[in-house]
């Protein structure tokens, strides 16, 4: 797994996985513990043809300002992808703070072979 500190940030380097085209995508991912889930650009979904869905209800989302986000989709800037709480606890990484380190040694079952792109 190759990590990287951005300032004060750790990004992963991972793959997205189409599974309507059998494509993976790669791109770097920012870990964020503060985020509750897992958000991606709507410009580079689009751009890679994922397919995305129309809610029924909007769910209301939060900027780091604590102001309601009112565009209804995310534009993330540099970073194309944030996996959240949901993520971290899901996959519990292991991950030194100080070198940016991140090892995937704790993830659940279906994460079995870390070669293939991870499953968000």
């Amino acid at each position: 797994m190759c990590t990287y500190l951005f300032q004060k940030e750790i990004c992963l380097d991972i793959g997205v996985e189409n599974l309507a085209r059998d494509i993976a995508h790669p791109t770097s991912a920012l870990l964020d513990s503060g985020a509750n889930r897992i958000f991606i650009d709507q410009v580079w979904a689009e751009k890679i043809r994922l397919p995305l869905v129309k809610l029924d209800a909007s769910i209301p989302v939060y900027n780091t300002d604590s102001t309601l986000n009112a565009g209804g989709s995310t534009q993330l800037g540099k970073i194309n992808l944030i996996l959240g709480w949901t993520w971290l606890f899901k996959h519990n990484p292991e991950i030194d703070w100080q070198t940016g380190v991140v090892t995937l040694s704790r993830c659940p079952q279906e994460c079995d072979d870390l070669g293939k792109p991870s499953h968000i």
